[in-house]
């Protein structure tokens, strides 16, 4: 039994191998700032928002956020 945590502890096998649409855009949140405007743009639509790429970076991040609450 000892091994099998051992073989467990190396590999992490503790979380879900399958993220849900929530979890994949949390962490998205985390590194908005790296994203160009086209990526921005993108993950607004995977949240079923349309983006508009006139608008700063900044504002796009906003509205983003403000959505996915």
């Amino acid at each position: 039994m000892k091994l099998w945590k051992k073989f467990k502890s190396l590999f992490n096998l503790d979380y879900p191998l399958v993220l849900t649409k929530e979890q994949e855009i949390n962490t998205d949140l985390k590194h908005l700032k790296t994203l160009t405007k086209a990526e921005l743009e993108k993950l607004g639509r995977k949240i079923g928002i349309e983006l508009d790429k006139r608008l700063t970076k900044d504002k796009l991040i906003k509205h983003i956020r403000k959505h996915s609450k």
